[in-house]
């Protein structure tokens, strides 16, 4: 189904249907070390996520719905969690509109793209 839905795009936007895209760059530096640096790109309704460099050698995306009403699932219930290396790319179709947060570590990423705080008494 993503498939098709890439290929309908591609049709779109050679006769001249294009949709505006959004890019968010991801770039945290300490003491002149790189500690994040990500690139994601949404248009046509493919999503690129990019690695360019990170502290620990991959980036850990976490991805939320934009938009929640009341009624619809859990805004704070991730779409998706990945992990890529450095230098990596990933290309996904037919995603939900979504907000990403990307961390050179593993943790628990909370919509407002701060870890989770532990459980009290842990």
């Amino acid at each position: 189904m993503r498939n098709l839905i890439a290929a309908i795009y591609f049709l779109l936007a050679m006769f001249g249907y294009d949709s505006v895209g959004t890019a968010t760059v991801t770039h945290s530096i300490v003491d002149g070390v790189d500690v994040i640096h990500s690139k994601t790109r949404v248009m046509a309704g493919i999503a690129r996520f990019e690695c360019i460099s990170s502290a620990t050698g991959e980036c850990h995306y976490t991805l939320f719905p934009s938009k929640c009403a009341s009624g619809d699932r859990d805004c704070t219930t991730p779409i998706d969690r990945f992990t890529l290396p450095k230098g990596a790319r990933r290309e996904v179709v037919g995603l939900p509109k979504f907000d990403a947060c990307v961390a050179q570590d593993d943790s628990t990423m909370q919509r407002e793209c701060l870890p989770a705080r532990p459980a009290a008494g842990r």
